[in-house]
């Protein structure tokens, strides 16, 4: 008999999780480097339109996936499923042991960035406030699920309510200053193409996390009706409020200063507020960033714990205490986050976790391929079935050969990491009993 997480969490909970992960640093940081890229309002509106549609389209395809195998761990259960073990052993611990902690030391860096400012503390503090704040965070989900969720219901809550005042601030004082105007040098022809798909990183940056809710599938109840809800909801959510602030910046300052701002919003706030309009971005944007980074925190041992109890890791990371919590997968998941938040910087970590999430999340859905072909029947179903999984593994293909093009150092680094992860496979892990372990 293996240890089962227990259900417990609605679709609000499932809903805050994965707006609260999705919402984060990104749209505060991105939509300037997005502006400068492409160098036009309006295709700089249809990247974030382009971002929201295949965050859907994944979102739809994870729908039926995780009705498929609601089980803990999300990913590597539909790899090892539909290709085998080591498929799914590499799949869940580049995951949750280079992706994710990448995700939670990036944001804790962030996190730390908008403390200092906020504080008055030196520059260089900031990496040691990254680890303090990841860690904090660590022990608030250690104490229980309940905690967790608790901070993340309040939290994503407070932070959506904020964003719309933002939103309903900016287009009372804006005038559509920014509607106008073009960039010297913006790109031309098939050179869109080209600068969309550059761009297309920091967008996708801002809107990953719609498929996190596979990851707490085994503690949804009622899943194959509360899964759907939440993936879907949860994009339209956060698409919405992300063309909305986007909106709401383009109406407020002009095109050229969006697309120079390295934090849109503060530029926002100063413009509406004043002078102290740049610590209420800065407040804001704290809030914002915690709930995310709460929300990675509480998912990703829970892809540890999953990989343990199938016999995919060592038996020791499954142990659960009683709060509901993997807690051992916990510890080894915050150990990575803070030696990674201590030793690299945010742009760093976001340039690897996303090569490495083009490559993990394309073979996850080439996994529906093979599943629907030993069984058609789902309680959720794609529609447009197979051309909306193509299509998802082929914009996320372009993606990769555009970061190979433009990034071969890191997409080098992201080759090693999976070779290496291959090779470990090979190892025989002590499975141990596989039995209920509380501690």
């Amino acid at each position: 008999m293996s240890i089962e997480l227990k259900r417990s969490l609605r679709l609000f909970d499932g809903l805050a999780m994965v707006v609260g992960i999705m919402v984060g640093s990104g749209i505060f940081r991105t939509p300037g480097e997005v502006a400068n890229q492409l160098g036009r309002p309006g295709l700089t509106f249809v990247a974030w339109v382009l971002g929201g549609a295949l965050a859907l389209l994944g979102a739809l395809v994870f729908a039926e996936l995780a009705t498929r195998y609601p089980r803990a761990g999300g990913k590597y259960v539909y790899a090892r499923e539909a290709f085998g073990r080591r498929a799914g052993f590499v799949v869940g611990w580049v995951e949750g042991l280079a992706i994710y902690t990448a995700a939670i030391a990036a944001i804790g860096v962030a996190a730390a960035e908008f403390s200092a400012r906020i504080a008055g503390w030196p520059a260089e503090w900031t990496r040691w406030i990254a680890v303090v704040i990841v860690g904090l965070f660590i022990c608030i989900n250690l104490l229980g699920i309940n905690s967790g969720r608790w901070v993340q219901n309040v939290v994503t809550a407070a932070k959506v309510l904020a964003l719309g005042g933002v939103v309903i601030a900016a287009f009372v004082a804006g005038h559509g200053t920014g509607w106008h105007g073009v960039l010297p040098g913006a790109p031309q022809g098939w050179q869109v193409v080209a600068a969309l798909a550059v761009a297309a990183q920091p967008v996708m940056w801002s809107y990953y996390g719609s498929v996190d809710a596979a990851k707490i599938a085994e503690e949804v109840v009622e899943p194959e009706r509360t899964l759907p809800r939440i993936f879907i909801l949860g994009i339209a959510v956060v698409t919405a409020l992300y063309l909305l602030l986007n909106a709401a910046f383009l109406h407020v300052l002009p095109f050229e200063q969006v697309a120079a701002s390295n934090l849109v919003a503060g530029d926002v706030a100063m413009a509406i507020f004043g002078a102290k309009g740049g610590l209420i971005i800065a407040v804001l944007a704290l809030l914002v960033v915690l709930a995310s980074l709460n929300g990675n925190v509480f998912v990703t041992p829970r892809v540890i714990f999953g990989l343990s109890r199938d016999g995919l890791g060592p038996a020791a990371l499954m142990r659960v205490n009683r709060g509901g919590t993997p807690w051992t997968a916990m510890v080894l998941v915050s150990a990575v986050s803070m030696t990674l938040a201590a030793t690299g910087t945010f742009a760093q970590l976001l340039a690897r976790a996303i090569v490495l999430i083009l490559v993990i999340d394309g073979l996850t859905v080439a996994s529906l391929f093979r599943l629907r072909a030993r069984a058609s029947f789902a309680p959720f179903r794609v529609p447009l079935y197979p051309l909306l999984p193509a299509a998802f593994i082929a914009v996320y293909a372009a993606l990769f050969v555009g970061a190979v093009i433009a990034q071969p150092k890191v997409v080098l680094f992201g080759v090693v990491v999976l070779l290496v992860t291959w090779g470990l496979s090979w190892i025989p892990v002590d499975r141990g009993s596989r039995l209920p372990s509380q501690a």
